[in-house]
């Protein structure tokens, strides 16, 4: 059996409750991972080529072992896209788990909070609710509800059972006799999201990528989040020489200072990939708030969580994705779980209040409820049945970049492409990255087969500028 982990918080969690399994089972399991030594990984992979292990449970890493003749092959979390590899083959590894599976006729099952709208229709089961139900506030009182965990089954799967074991109830009602409130917030990083002059609203841009730098108030520069370039805060507006500066938009600096304004005396920290606290105080039990990314995700949960507030959670919805609403319901699932045994309340900051990734959550409806609402409506779009890549067209020059990228849309349509399976070419939403400039092609075939009869088309010519395919992409 191998058991597939999306990220380092899910497989230490998998290793906890799973690998003891083995050992009434009469044999061993084994740990396969980036985050092991040298020697640590060698002794696993012994263990497996032996035949010695036959429970494996590790990241990406753990479908290079040398499986014998593998009965089931679970992954878990099957929509994250921590499973898309972002370098290299740049590989979705449940593409890679499916056709490992088959190769070995083995089962393959998708476990989650929330399945992919694409696992919808497979075989599968929602599994009783494991403890009570969080209580979630919005505008108006939320009425309670199921959290459950979904188990999908791919078609030629054979019908295995997975051990359950419900969690216990948690010890007081959420937000009443807590000690700890935890706020999991999806703010940018840094002080403000930009920093503009209040004269003639002009915000300062990086050198080498189309997008505004950010305000970090602690070291007082101003940083791009897509190249990294950094400079000091200027003393005067570059377009009309004002000296006064404005910050606009919430970051998890500003909203940490604000949120020792508002609750003097109670500690604050902060938690993002910039600036890290050490939690320890809060793990022990103790008062506090925690300010932070999505990263708070792939650390344990607070014992006394009390609250978790999303702020800004519009900013998951104005993406020019197809998959951000599936995306914004999926980490709202995965805040609801976070805490193991007991149901914080959530309040989520929004304008879109009657959003469907939004509203099941407050209504309390089955886990599959959303899920399925987006893969009915994606069918009509013919998203979730076809075979997508993007591929990826850049220089230096811009006006190459575009010509390039128009000679290869011309290639595929003279080889017989239809307009329908060819989208673009278009320009990157950051026009300019790194100094170069990125154009996108998106190909949307029926099947596998015919997406690897239109990337062939682009092995038959020498391109003019860099082309990067990345099949079955998860930021679009």
């Amino acid at each position: 059996m191998l058991v597939l982990a999306p990220d380092a918080a899910t497989l230490r969690r998998s290793w906890e409750h799973l690998s003891g399994l083995a050992r009434a089972c009469g044999t061993h399991a084994a740990q396969i991972s980036g985050q092991l030594t040298e020697a640590q990984r060698e002794h696993s992979w012994q263990l497996v080529q032996g035949g010695h292990a036959r429970l494996v449970i590790g990241s990406g890493h753990a479908l290079t072992a040398p499986l014998h003749d593998p009965a089931l092959i679970v992954v878990l979390e099957e929509a994250s896209d921590a499973h898309k590899l972002l370098s290299g083959s740049r590989a979705f590894l449940p593409d890679v788990a499916a056709r490992l599976a088959a190769a070995h006729d083995a089962a393959l099952a998708y476990v989650g909070a929330a399945p992919a709208a694409e696992s919808v229709p497979h075989p599968g089961a929602v599994l009783p609710p494991p403890r009570p139900p969080a209580r979630r506030g919005l505008r108006q009182p939320a009425r309670t509800g199921p959290d459950r965990t979904a188990v999908r089954r791919a078609p030629r799967a054979r019908r295995h059972g997975l051990p359950h074991q419900p969690r216990p109830r948690p010890r007081a009602a959420a937000g009443a006799g807590t000690r700890t409130a935890g706020r999991a917030a999806r703010p940018r990083r840094g002080y403000s999201a930009l920093l503009r002059c209040p004269t003639c609203e002009h915000t300062p841009q990086c050198r080498h990528c189309d997008v505004p730098l950010r305000f970090h108030q602690d070291t007082r520069q101003l940083t791009c989040h897509q190249c990294g370039y950094h400079q000091p805060v200027p003393d005067r507006c570059d377009e009309c020489g004002d000296r006064m500066w404005k910050a606009r938009g919430p970051g998890t600096e500003w909203i940490t200072q604000e949120v020792r304004k508002l609750l003097p005396g109670l500690p604050v920290y902060r938690l993002d990939r910039d600036h890290q606290d050490d939690l320890s105080p809060l793990m022990r039990g103790e008062s506090g708030v925690i300010v932070g990314t999505q990263l708070l995700l792939s650390h344990e949960a607070p014992p006394d969580l009390a609250l978790i507030g999303v702020t800004l959670a519009d900013t998951w919805l104005n993406v020019s994705d197809f998959r951000a609403s599936e995306r914004y319901h999926r980490l709202l699932r995965q805040l609801a779980e976070w805490h193991p045994t007991r149901a914080p309340m959530t309040v989520v900051q929004t304008f879109q209040a009657d959003h469907p990734a939004l509203k099941v959550m407050v209504e309390g409806r089955d886990t599959l409820a959303y899920p399925a609402a987006e893969e009915r409506a994606r069918a009509a779009l013919n998203y979730p049945h076809a075979r997508l890549a993007q591929i990826e067209i850049s220089a230096r020059d811009q006006h190459r970049a575009q010509a390039a990228a128009q000679d290869l849309a011309d290639a595929l349509h003279g080889a017989g492409a239809g307009a329908h399976e060819v989208l673009g070419p278009a320009p990157s939403p950051v026009a300019r990255v790194r100094g170069v400039y990125p154009y996108h092609l998106f190909l949307r075939a029926r099947n596998d087969a015919r997406l690897g009869e239109l990337l062939r088309i682009l092995d038959t010519r020498t391109w003019k500028a860099r082309v990067r395919v990345d099949v079955n992409p998860r930021g679009v």
